[in-house]
């Protein structure tokens, strides 16, 4: 495991402290302001690190950069078709453990192996809904 450097730890606490998940040039900008020595590669880098050693979770873009997320908490991400916005969408601990027993049991059959399940949805937000 590698070492918890001080600037692994202010993207930490500044991912684990967001309901938005912003992408890695957004919390660079944030947090540069009081970092001026703070460069993107190493907040790219601690990301990296941080993505691999499971604290904090890649929320892949299908364009535009990838956006993260400090809660590891079972959750689903819903992007919305309209204004790119991703937001957490939160299960009863029944429904988590009833879907991811569905999904695992669904890949077994066909002869994978799940690792970790996450789930991502397409769709409109509630705010470009009422529009």
């Amino acid at each position: 495991m590698r070492g918890f450097s001080r600037e692994k730890e202010l993207i930490l606490e500044n991912l684990q402290k967001r309901s938005d998940l912003p992408t890695a040039e957004k919390i660079f900008m944030e947090l540069k302001k009081e970092n001026p020595e703070l460069t993107l590669s190493t907040v790219h880098r601690n990301i990296e690190e941080l993505c691999e050693e499971g604290k904090i979770i890649r929320v892949r873009a299908r364009s535009g950069s990838d956006k993260y997320d400090g809660n590891t908490m079972p959750h689903i991400h819903l992007t919305c078709e309209k204004c790119g916005s991703v937001r957490d969408v939160y299960l009863y601990e029944l429904q988590i453990k009833r879907l991811d027993n569905d999904i695992r049991k669904m890949l077994t059959e066909i002869g994978c192996k799940v690792n970790h399940v996450t789930l991502e949805v397409e769709g409109i937000c509630d705010k470009c809904n009422k529009k």
